[in-house]
């Protein structure tokens, strides 16, 4: 008995640690608008399930230049497929003011069933959040 416990511990512990790896990376997004606008998005997921988003905005307007600056932290993990993120108390404080609790995300790239040419980048998708701007947010795989 105690060697099928000990059995169904590692299994499962190789199997989210597997399942994170296939997930873990940098995605980004870096737009730049012609009047010198620019939004910039990171999302860092470590393979210890931790992550941290930072955005970048450069908004030109009649007033000028306004740099704005947001960052989030938390921790991450896979169900069904789905990338949920959680941000505890701990998280958040003067610098980490974004709460990701709620927020969720889907793993997007070519299937190993699709053996045409066609290039497919690996993107995350957010499909839910409570940050507004956040929602429907799609970043790459930076390689």
């Amino acid at each position: 008995m105690k060697h099928l416990v000990i059995f169904l511990f590692l299994t499962l512990n190789f199997n989210l640690t597997a399942q994170t790896a296939d997930y873990a990376g940098t995605y980004n997004l870096h737009l730049e608008g012609k009047d010198g606008s620019i939004l910039d998005y990171k999302l860092l997921l470590n393979n210890d399930s931790t992550f941290q988003f930072t955005s970048f905005q450069k908004l030109i307007d009649i007033r000028g230049e306004h740099d704005k600056y947001n960052y989030g932290k938390g921790t991450w993990m896979v169900e069904n497929k789905i990338i949920k993120f959680t941000s505890n108390a701990s998280d958040i404080d003067e610098k980490y003011t974004m709460n990701f609790t709620g927020t969720t995300a889907r793993l997007l790239k070519k299937s190993p069933r699709d053996t045409s040419d066609k290039i497919v980048p690996t993107a995350l998708q957010f499909y839910k959040s409570d940050i507004s701007w956040i929602a429907n947010l799609k970043l790459l795989l930076q390689q």
